[in-house]
């Protein structure tokens, strides 16, 4: 089974061979090792989460901090005022690294799931083919049906 599929670029298993004809018992095999994969991806968006959410932490304990300052600028429309946007540029300058941990825990978090539901969908394209293989074996093990 080792020699029918390798890993791709992307982390997803790829065949090396389009017209390679497999037995149910390689499906078989495939699957399991498709199932173990879904359950190490699932435990990367998991990990992912928490990392986020511990950025996200460190990130608003920062911003607080500032908030309380003086020079912090208010947000509204009067003069003097900024908006929003104008609000979050300051502090990602002023805590750019908290900043910038944070939008790498979103992206990586991100690609996390992304994986998971790519392998999700290597699973189902792997039953319907277990399916086929094992509808082969048995047409040609009975001699036709």
């Amino acid at each position: 089974m080792s020699d029918v599929f390798q890993r791709a670029e992307s982390g997803s298993f790829e065949f090396l061979s389009e017209d390679v004809v497999l037995t149910p018992v390689d499906t078989d095999v495939f699957l399991k090792r498709l199932n173990n994969e879904l359950g190490r991806s699932q435990l990367a968006v998991k990990r992912a989460r928490e990392a986020e959410l511990t950025a996200e932490r460190v990130y608003l304990e920062a911003r607080t901090i500032l908030l309380m300052q003086e020079e912090a600028p208010e947000v509204g429309r009067r003069a003097g005022q900024v908006s929003q946007k104008q609000l979050d540029d300051w502090f990602a300058v002023r805590i750019s690294e908290q900043y910038w941990a944070l939008r790498e825990a979103k992206v990586v978090r991100a690609n996390a799931v992304d994986y998971a539901w790519q392998v999700k969908a290597q699973v189902e394209l792997m039953r319907s083919l277990n399916v086929n293989a094992k509808a082969m074996y048995d047409t040609y093990r009975g001699g036709g049906r």
